[in-house]
């Protein structure tokens, strides 16, 4: 959608994400670099997870709708030939039509882009998915959008891959690296 592409772009160009430079901790914490040699970052934003992965010799794929984003992603991996960058609506579909050893997605709720990722791994791939959930206890002061939309409900991550054999699981409160709270939904599946 063009307003979402021009939200996007706006808030990269007013900063946003800046100092997000460091990877999700899910991807650290789940990456096998002796099985995974392709890898696809959905909506990667400025990279951080691409660059991760290409880092450690994986050939990576990023995509995400805002030009400003890939603009900056691609200046922070200048020095890392195994990436590229994609612009594309998301809500459109997957511009790549092949398959990887690990798909990343985090923090962009799309259901229905969720159900078909699967189909984009190879036999004993991974899907690593985080989340923004819906939490209902007003005394903590959450990072992350307020609108429920883009959020996730209590196993709704789970209940989208369901031809994946779930590898790791979590609802709930986390601390990320900048310090924020941040209630999550993380998944960790893998195709058989």
């Amino acid at each position: 959608m063009d307003e979402d592409r021009i939200r996007w772009n706006q808030r990269y160009r007013e900063g946003a994400y800046v100092g997000r430079l460091h990877p999700t901790p899910l991807v650290q914490a789940w990456f096998d670099s002796a099985t995974c040699k392709t890898a696809m970052d959905v909506a990667c934003g400025t990279g951080r997870n691409a660059r991760f992965l290409a880092a450690a010799g994986v050939d990576v794929i990023g995509v995400d709708i805002a030009k400003e984003a890939i603009v900056l992603a691609r200046g922070l991996a200048q020095e890392l030939s195994n990436i590229k960058f994609i612009v594309a609506d998301l809500d459109e579909g997957l511009p790549i039509q092949k398959t990887f050893d690990l798909i990343v997605l985090v923090r962009f709720v799309d259901m229905d882009l969720l159900r078909k990722l699967p189909d984009h791994l190879k036999p004993g791939g991974k899907l690593i998915v985080e989340e923004h959930l819906v939490w209902d206890d007003s005394d903590v002061e959450l990072a992350g959008p307020s609108s429920p939309r883009f959020r996730v409900k209590p196993g709704e991550v789970a209940a989208a891959c369901p031809k994946l054999a779930t590898l790791y699981r979590y609802e709930g409160l986390i601390q990320d690296p900048l310090g924020e709270t941040a209630a999550v939904s993380q998944f960790v599946g893998a195709k058989l």
